[in-house]
Formats: C-alpha cells, sequence, structure tokens
C-alpha cells in the first residue's frame, strides 16, 4: 500500500472480514452511513466483474460537526471511507486513508485535533480487525 493510507492483511474470509469491520467501527464510535458494494456496482453498471470489494463511508457526527464549524469546506474530506477486499489467496486487505496527509495536523487547531483523534481511531479499527484474523478459533474438548 501507499504513505497515504493505513492497512492490513486480514487473514479472514471476506464476509467474515466485513462482520468484524462494522464491529470494530461500531466500538470506536463511527456511524457508517454509507456501504458500496463495489464488486456489484461494476457488474450491474460496467458489466465488470472483480473481487469481493466494499467502500464504507464512516464518520463521528460529533467530530463532524465540530470540524465544520471551524472550517466549511473540510466537508469535501467527509466522510472517511474504509475499504475492503478479498485477496487472491482468501485473506482480505483493510485500508483507510491516513488522514495525516489530508489535514494539516501537525498544529493544535480544533481542526488538527480532531483530525488526529479520528485517525488514532481508524487505527484501532485495523488493528482490531487484523487481530481478529489472528486470533486462533477455540477448540473443544470433551
Amino acid at each position: 500500500m501507499g504513505d497515504y493510507s493505513i492497512s492490513t492483511v486480514v487473514k479472514l474470509p471476506f464476509v467474515r472480514a466485513l462482520q468484524e469491520t462494522f464491529r470494530a467501527l461500531k466500538e470506536e464510535e463511527f456511524v457508517v452511513i454509507t456501504e458500496i458494494d463495489l464488486q456489484a456496482e461494476l457488474e450491474n453498471r460496467v458489466g465488470q466483474k472483480i473481487r469481493p470489494y466494499t467502500i464504507l463511508g464512516v464518520w463521528v457526527p460529533s467530530w463532524e460537526y465540530q470540524a465544520l464549524a471551524h472550517e466549511p469546506d473540510i466537508a469535501l474530506l467527509m466522510p472517511s471511507h474504509v475499504c475492503l477486499w478479498e485477496n487472491a489467496d482468501g485473506t482480505c486487505t483493510l485500508a483507510t486513508a491516513d488522514l495525516k496527509h489530508l489535514c494539516h495536523t501537525e498544529d493544535k487547531s480544533p481542526l488538527a485535533e480532531a483530525a488526529r483523534a479520528v485517525n488514532a481511531r481508524l487505527r484501532a479499527v485495523v488493528a482490531s480487525v487484523q487481530f481478529a484474523g489472528t486470533m486462533a478459533k477455540p477448540t473443544l474438548t470433551q
């Protein structure tokens, strides 16, 4: 992945990885406001088949409100996108933009503080889903 993303390979099948992504987003207080099944959309609109690929538009309304109060055109960067796609080896890639490249986060403004907070939570989502894919399955003993 490029320098502009936070990403990981998840050792889970696509449907399970998507479920884990929704769970992790909820734990970090993100609201999913859009869900795009890119695989279905491309097949329907241009007749092309691709691997399973979903794009989620996510946000934390209170932070978005705070950011808009300081800089109305920040909405151009909203919502944050979380992408999940299936790899050829049965794993998935989970990726989101690294917001430090989208906002001037080196200063102490409320906007920069909100961007850092959202970025930290997006990193936590990626780490949580990655960890879910590495956990050993419990074995049943009799």
